[in-house]
């Protein structure tokens, strides 16, 4: 049986870490899925010291993100030499995240208020990594064509069709994780040690 690894998995915009969301449900049986609610109002640079830190104290072996998670997967994977999957990715958050500037609420029904400062010191997805690219193809947020042909010399990119923003394969995409997983291990060696007997 694969020993269990250990998953960080970043919310995306407005959103918060829920262990019963349907994608945190779906990745347990690959590994121990953990994860932290992001504020994304607070500037980019406090969010990648949070989600660092985050990787560090629970030893992750791989990094999933959904939305501006998925950016976040890429730019903290690839500081830290640890795998990621992002799933319909923000890859411009400067750009893409300008119609949230001001105050608005999340899905869960918190006030937010979001600066064009903090919009306007985000960077774009690093090309580089070990990443693998989940795409919904009706993405009614965010050209889900203009990512792959944007990545899909950087990255391995599988697109499913139809879809939503919110993603609507991840049972499909456990097996491409899974393989992918499986790839990495012979690059990164991603399981800890302290896993084999579990």
């Amino acid at each position: 049986m694969h020993p269990k690894i250990v998953i960080l998995y970043i919310h995306g915009f407005g959103s918060r870490f829920d262990p019963q969301s349907d994608k945190v449900k779906a990745l347990s049986c690959l590994g121990n899925v953990k994860g932290i609610t992001v504020d994304y109002t607070t500037m980019p640079s406090l969010i990648e010291k949070q989600l660092m830190s985050a990787c560090t104290d629970f030893q992750v072996d791989l990094i999933v993100g959904t939305s501006l998670g998925g950016y976040w997967a890429n730019r903290i994977g690839v500081q830290i030499g640890v795998p990621f999957v992002s799933i319909n990715p923000a890859i411009s958050p400067n750009s893409t995240l300008q119609k949230y500037i001001g105050c608005g609420q999340t899905y869960y029904g918190d006030n937010y208020e979001l600066t064009s400062k903090t919009v306007d010191a985000y960077a774009d997805f690093f090309a580089q990594g070990c990443g693998l690219i989940l795409l919904d193809m009706a993405d009614e947020l965010l050209d889900s064509i203009a990512t792959k042909n944007r990545l899909k010399d950087k990255f391995k990119v599988h697109c499913f069709d139809g879809g939503t923003h919110r993603f609507s394969h991840m049972n499909e995409a456990i097996p491409i994780i899974e393989e992918f997983v499986s790839d990495t291990e012979l690059i990164y060696g991603v399981v800890n040690e302290t896993d084999i007997n579990h």
